[in-house]
């Protein structure tokens, strides 16, 4: 194995008990490796052939160099490494032993996700498949009397089936909203003025629904780090759900209120409407649970997801029959970003 004619960094890296590898692809060959490197495999020292099947089989991430950090278990250890890829063909590999705790909690979470996609995969071909069995049901019967029906009859089956084809229309727009903010681009936002277009936007329902609206926003200029169009989609669900609320109660009212507190910038949304049941509220960020008859159901999933993405919170409290309170953290701009 060649050693590198440059003994400074070398020193450094058999300093740390990092493991370094550097690998040439192009030669097919190991460059360096330190000593904590070698600790790490001490039974079966790593050749090229090996260290290629175990660290390069996944592409740089573009504009990144690098791939994402990973773990992989091998001869009973796990062993977390990230992967830097150089201009001059090099590759780095940096590699430590995981803990048995730490291997417990990817396991963990790697399961954890295994079961939210069997939830949503279950729930996605659930929802599909209930308007698609009606159609089929509904045509099946139309086809085989059409000559005994009526004309109002097979009228009355025709409205069915447009209300089956309309309501995947609505699943397939909400998934495609699902997905429609996938590239946020964050910048400082002004919160009362994204409020006030909201609620120019939603005036035609206000009024129709005679809902009062009320506002506590702070008199000075209060600025949010957000992508906008994100933003005003988390608002405009949570304002929809606050309005389908409404629907029973004799004086509706919202609420909005922004505070800054701190570095972070808190938006509530009050209602007094009908509130949530106790035993639905574990549900309420599940993809396709829905309280409403006709409800599809991502409304709130998509809230938490955008807001995730901007390193945001939602919060939600709600006593049935008496109101609900939504409040979401966003964090304000530093300094230089304003």
């Amino acid at each position: 194995m060649n050693e590198l004619p440059d003994r400074s960094w070398p020193e450094l890296f058999e300093s740390i008990a990092l493991g370094v590898l550097i690998l040439d692809p192009q030669a097919q060959r190991i460059v360096w490796q330190n000593r904590a490197w070698q600790n790490l495999f001490p039974a079966v020292p790593l050749d090229y052939p090996r260290a290629k099947e175990y660290f390069l089989t996944a592409p740089p991430e573009e504009d990144q160099g690098n791939t994402s950090p990973q773990t992989i278990d091998l001869a009973g250890r796990a062993i977390g490494f990230t992967v830097y890829f150089a201009e001059n063909n090099l590759c780095l590999v940096l590699a430590t032993a995981v803990s048995e705790k730490e291997r417990q909690r990817k396991l963990s979470q790697t399961n954890s996700l295994m079961n939210v996609l069997d939830y949503l995969f279950f729930s996605l071909a659930h929802e599909l498949g209930n308007p698609i069995n009606s159609i089929k049901m509904t045509l099946e019967v139309l086809i085989n009397n059409f000559a005994e029906y009526s004309a109002a009859t097979k009228l009355e089956y025709l409205e069915n089936l447009h209300a089956g084809f309309k309501r995947l229309e609505e699943l397939l727009k909400a998934i495609k909203s699902f997905n429609m903010f996938e590239h946020l681009s964050l910048r400082p936002t002004d919160v009362g003025a994204l409020i006030e277009n909201l609620l120019q936007l939603l005036d035609g329902e206000i009024e129709k629904k005679n809902i009062g609206i009320t506002k506590d926003i702070a008199p000075s200029k209060v600025m949010v780090l957000s992508d906008p169009r994100a933003l005003h989609q988390v608002l405009l669900n949570l304002m929809s759900n606050a309005f389908d609320a409404l629907l029973e109660t004799s004086a509706p009212l919202v609420s909005l209120q922004v505070r800054p507190i701190g570095r972070q910038v808190q938006i509530k949304i009050s209602d007094n409407g009908c509130g949530i049941p106790e035993h639905r509220k574990k549900e309420l960020f599940l993809p396709f649970f829905s309280g409403k008859a006709q409800g599809v159901g991502l409304g709130l999933s998509i809230v938490k997801k955008l807001l995730t993405q901007m390193n945001g919170t939602v919060a939600i409290d709600s006593q049935q029959n008496k109101g609900t309170d939504v409040v979401i953290t966003l964090p304000a701009p530093s300094a230089h970003e304003n």
